[in-house]
């Protein structure tokens, strides 16, 4: 199986998804020093240096996309401007980039999604980002839980997909 690695860093989840038998067929990663790690081991991997001009067709087809968006808005030790902070919107632009990726597919690839990030992500904007995370995966309303309180584990389904 192959994935693409958004926000790739210097490359962890490349090295895991690797050693768990995936191949690596694209990698986007903004940062220069990062840049030159993952160039030096994955030299024959396509890099892209930018994931707002990132194009859903760039790297091909592939059964997943790995990304972990920029986490400083969400962060239980930043600022807390959530999905509204400039990095941590760069959500956005890994969804946009999944969405062109079906649309290139004819919505066969991905087949998933692992997305990483902070535990701060579910109570920013009192959990209305994570809401927000959740109806971007599913393109479908989610309900805010009952509680005000993001459970630390399941599964929301709606419009055929499921997010857990």
């Amino acid at each position: 199986m192959r994935h693409i690695s958004l926000f790739a860093g210097i490359g962890g989840f490349d090295l895991g998804f690797e050693r768990a038998g995936f191949t690596t067929v694209g990698q986007c990663e903004i940062d220069p020093h990062a840049q030159a790690v993952l160039k030096r081991h994955w030299p024959d991997v396509p890099l892209h240096d930018d994931i707002s001009t990132l194009e859903g067709d760039a790297f091909g087809p592939a059964e997943v996309v790995v990304w972990g968006s920029p986490c400083q808005g969400l962060s239980l030790a930043g600022r807390r401007a959530g999905l509204k902070d400039e990095r941590s919107g760069l959500f956005t632009e890994g969804i946009r980039f999944i969405r062109e990726l079906r649309e290139a597919t004819n919505g066969e690839y991905p087949r998933f999604s692992v997305w990483e990030n902070v535990p701060g992500a579910f109570s920013s904007n009192a959990g209305r980002d994570f809401r927000a995370v959740l109806e971007a995966f599913l393109e479908a309303e989610v309900p805010m839980p009952r509680s005000g309180k993001w459970a630390n584990a399941g599964v929301v389904r709606g419009n055929g997909r499921e997010v857990a």
